[in-house]
């Protein structure tokens, strides 16, 4: 969990702290980590250095607070759309197929939503333990449910390798294609990626 130093109680305590949240992701966002200061940060806020110690022990503390947030919204759209509901269908395919397309969508949308941020958390994976475990926890979640729908879909290979395989494929691509140099436009790799995906979960 974000490390707080002080929680607010008065609404204008509230304000001065989710105004200098909101400072800290534009300033990560557009500088960097490295770029990104305590000062640069407060500044950019309208608040004093020293106000940011009162509610943050450093960068990281709040770099972790923003990753929580992420990672909670995301993990919640996704698990909604892989929750599993009613029977298990006869020809699995169909619902294979609406499922993923809407997982490889919304994660496309959290990638495209703040670039400058999402590899700032990237980098930071590497060297915050922290981080990497509040990461890896938001991963396991939505892994332990692919294992599900796998199960339900009666997949006849090893369940968690092919959950894993489904999870980097879709964090591959779509890194390469919102964050690097795509070669086809949104809906050829949606429709590329979503067949690969239905290939290896329904073999």
């Amino acid at each position: 969990m974000p490390e707080v130093q002080r929680e607010p109680k008065q609404d204008r305590a509230r304000r001065t702290r989710e105004g200098l949240l909101s400072a800290a992701q534009r300033e990560l966002s557009s500088k960097g980590y490295a770029g990104a200061t305590a000062k640069s940060i407060a500044e950019a806020a309208g608040v004093a250095t020293g106000s940011f110690y009162q509610y943050f022990a450093d960068k990281d503390a709040v770099l972790r607070e923003l990753a929580e947030e992420r990672f909670t919204r995301i993990a919640d759209l996704s698990l909604a759309a892989l929750e599993l509901d009613g029977p298990a269908p006869a020809d699995p395919r169909e619902e294979a197929r609406t499922r993923m397309r809407r997982v490889v969508e919304l994660v496309v949308a959290y990638h495209r939503e703040d670039p400058g941020l999402h590899g700032v958390l990237a980098e930071r994976r590497h060297h915050d333990t922290t981080l990497d475990a509040m990461t890896s926890a938001a991963e396991r979640a939505l892994l332990g449910r692919i294992v599900a729908l796998l199960e339900r879909w009666r997949h006849p290979g090893d369940h968690e390798a092919t959950a894993f395989v489904l999870f980097q494929l879709v964090e591959g691509a779509v890194h390469a294609h919102c964050l690097g140099h795509p070669l086809v436009d949104d809906e050829r790799f949606f429709r590329a990626l979503v067949d690969a995906m239905v290939r290896v979960a329904l073999v």
